[in-house]
């Protein structure tokens, strides 16, 4: 295990927001998803929008395959830096394009476009969490029973659902953590869908924060509709209908 001296201290910490906004959208039939209209908004600026009001991020780093549809949108958005980053051939290629771009920065909070319904207040209670162990996670309960199968399908065991976590973003790491676990992860040929799994194959330990069940992840046909629903529904809620 690799050893780092803590700094709780949250003093000028500077924390940079890595949006990953390079995905193909194929699940999706090629949908370019941050353009996607939720209501009035699109989900890029309503992820964009959660960022600048957070408290404790200070910049932002969108990183994507072209950002010519996604410059006009960011300039509605002046209250903090916003750059771009290339997209990589990988979500891991592209997170690690987004952190390098990232500056002069102490900590990185890594965030999926696809998930357009995260707070404010969401990211600043699982950045805050990062001062205590270098990194952390959003997450929420698990609340289907789950089974773990075999290759043909036959359920193996039945796994504790009270001890279940649902793994989300945002994910912070402190920097030079990310950079650590990012480079054994390519050392060792780690595959991972996410960035908690290469702080964790490196040996750190991340805090898991459960925000609840409002962070939607956007992946297929069926996720817009029901996201497009749940604008709706808020919207006539506000207006007393």
């Amino acid at each position: 295990m690799i050893l780092f001296v803590e700094n709780n201290s949250k003093t000028k910490r500077r924390v940079t927001a890595v949006i990953v906004a390079a995905g193909t959208g194929q699940r999706m039939g090629g949908v370019e998803k941050p353009l996607i209209k939720l209501g009035k908004n699109t989900v890029f600026s309503m992820v964009l929008d959660a960022f600048e009001k957070s408290e404790t991020v200070t910049d932002i780093v969108v990183v994507c395959r072209d950002n010519a549809r996604l410059l006009p949108i960011s300039s509605n958005y002046t209250a903090k830096e916003i750059r771009f980053a290339p997209g990589g051939k990988t979500r891991t290629e592209s997170v690690l394009n987004g952190v390098l771009m990232s500056g002069n920065t102490d900590i990185v909070c890594i965030h999926d476009c696809a998930r357009p319904f995260i707070t404010a207040e969401n990211i600043d209670a699982v950045v805050n969490a990062v001062y205590e162990t270098g990194a952390s996670c959003a997450c929420k309960s698990v609340s289907d029973t789950i089974k773990y199968t075999d290759e043909n399908g036959a359920a193996q065991y039945t796994p504790q659902r009270d001890r279940l976590i649902a793994v989300q973003t945002p994910q912070v790491f402190r920097k030079d953590i990310y950079l650590v676990a990012s480079a054994m992860g390519k050392k060792n040929k780690l595959s991972a869908t996410d960035d908690t799994t290469l702080a964790e194959a490196a040996g750190f330990k991340v805090k898991y924060i459960n925000i609840g069940d409002n962070n939607d992840k956007l992946t297929t046909a069926e996720d817009i509709r029901r996201a497009k629903a749940r604008i709706f529904l808020a919207e006539r809620e506000k207006e007393g209908k």
